[in-house]
This record gives C-alpha cells, sequence and structure tokens, in this order.
C-alpha cells in the first residue's frame, strides 16, 4: 500500500516537472522569435503611435492630441499580446508561461499618439524606441516622417501628395510601391479595401518599426488585428528581416468586424 502511495507521488512529481520543463522550454522559444520580431532584443522599447486628429483650425490651444476610436481600438489588439501568453496553451499553466514569458525580460510597453502637424517629429520622444505605427501619413506624422526619409516600400493611395483628405474614387484607391524591383507598380482591386503591414529596420535609430494603415479607421483597425493574429506566422515566414504586406480586406463598414484578409503583394526586405 505504501509503495503504491509513494509510487503515485513519485510519477505526479515527475509528470509535474517535466511539463514544467516543457512549457519553459517553449516559452523561451516563444519569447526569442517575440523579441526579435518587434526588435526587443538590444531595445526593451516597444511604443504604439496612434494617428493624431486634431487640427489647430478646430481647436483654439496651439496644439492638441486627438485620437479616434478604431486606432484605440487597434492599440488594444497590441496591448493583448503583453497581457497573455503570445502562443495557446490550456488556461492551467498560462500563469506560468506569463511569469516565464516577460518575468526575465522587462520591456517599456506604451501606446503614445504621434505629434500634431504643426509640431517637427523629429523631437518625438518614441523615436528612441521600436514602434508600431498605426494609421496612414495624412493624420500620423510619425509615418509622414517615414515616408519622407524613404525608408518605407509601399504607399496607400490616401497618402500621395496630391490626394488630400477628400474621398478618392474607386479608380484612385491603390497601394503603390515605391523602391526595389517593383518601383511604381500599383495594386488596385475592385472588391477589397486595400491596407499596409510593413517592418522595416531604422538602422540609424537602431530601432524595429512596424506599419499597420489602412485607407480609413476601420481597415486601420483590421491591419492592426492582422498583425497581432498573426505575428507568429510571419515570424516563421520572414525572421527577423523587413517585410511589407499589401492585404485586401472585405469591407468592415466602420465595425469590429474581421474577416482574414488576401494577400495581394509581398516584398521582402
Amino acid at each position: 500500500m505504501l509503495l503504491e502511495i509513494a509510487t503515485n507521488v513519485i510519477a505526479n512529481v515527475v509528470f509535474w516537472l517535466g511539463l514544467g520543463l516543457a512549457v519553459a522550454a517553449m516559452a523561451r522559444v516563444a519569447q526569442r522569435r517575440f523579441r526579435g520580431f518587434f526588435g526587443l532584443r538590444t531595445n526593451q522599447q516597444l511604443i504604439v503611435c496612434l494617428s493624431n486628429l486634431w487640427t489647430a483650425a478646430e481647436s483654439s490651444r496651439p496644439r492638441g492630441y486627438s485620437i479616434s476610436l478604431h486606432e484605440l481600438r487597434a492599440s488594444e489588439a497590441i496591448t493583448r499580446l503583453f497581457g497573455s501568453a503570445s502562443f495557446r496553451l490550456p488556461d492551467l499553466v498560462r500563469g506560468l508561461v506569463d511569469a516565464i514569458y516577460l518575468g526575465r525580460h522587462r520591456y517599456d510597453f506604451r501606446t503614445e499618439v504621434s505629434p500634431s502637424s504643426s509640431d517637427d517629429p523629429r523631437h518625438f520622444s518614441g523615436l528612441s524606441g521600436n514602434l508600431i505605427v498605426v494609421g496612414a501619413a495624412a493624420r500620423n506624422s510619425i509615418r509622414r516622417l517615414y515616408l519622407q526619409e524613404n525608408l518605407v516600400s509601399l504607399r496607400i493611395s490616401s497618402e500621395h501628395s496630391d490626394a488630400g483628405d477628400e474621398q478618392l474614387s474607386q479608380e484612385a484607391k491603390y497601394v503603390e510601391v515605391l523602391n526595389g524591383a517593383d518601383l511604381g507598380q500599383l495594386v488596385t482591386s475592385d472588391s477589397l479595401d486595400l491596407a499596409v503591414v510593413e517592418k522595416v529596420h531604422d538602422t540609424a535609430r537602431g530601432t524595429t518599426v512596424v506599419f499597420c494603415l489602412g485607407r480609413r479607421g476601420d481597415t486601420t483597425w483590421a491591419a492592426t488585428e492582422y498583425l497581432a493574429r498573426n505575428w507568429r506566422s510571419l515570424q516563421r515566414e520572414f525572421g527577423d528581416r523587413p517585410f511589407a504586406l499589401c492585404l485586401g480586406f472585405r469591407d468592415p463598414g466602420y465595425q469590429y468586424d474581421y474577416h482574414p484578409p488576401r494577400r495581394l503583394l509581398t516584398l521582402r526586405g
């Protein structure tokens, strides 16, 4: 009887130790991939930079901040990556995984709003850290800065200098390739809303920057949701290298109704 009890106790101890070691090994692999994908190996800051809808014409203040609900929801998608283990495991062991996943590496993760159009974006303190830039250049001055510095490969039609803020005709909705062998190529779609997810290495500042943007706020949210849901598969496909994707989403209709997009163009860094 005592022998059976001792055997069961030993078997349970071995099982839980084995499970703990397996979970720890999985967590370390996922952590290494996560850190590499978002540039956290060399810089422990990750800032979500939202568009600033504030304009001087609509306010008596010299500067201000205003964000859209869609982009606020987009930032929540990224926050989820830090709020739970970044891979699927039973709830029974998720607490253990979270402790291993983030416990040994302290990250400075926060959400900020891009400078207003009257401010110089080069003075934005978030440029010293890795960035996830949400929104197009018309309202996100950090996205506009990277376009001016020729560090991105894809530009959506609403970001063209002649586009302005007016609604574009269906024929004028496109994503343009800005460099490389496909320079000048235009991606269009009659039935899908276009969006861009692009990752670049800012070698001058020593950071990694990921851009998520669409022509409208709902498509920008969908692009950010795509990144949050698919960073693992993107890491497997591209490793830590830059890439640029043109995605086609079914029209969300300003709702939070996510449907997996079609990939219309892939550029590898």
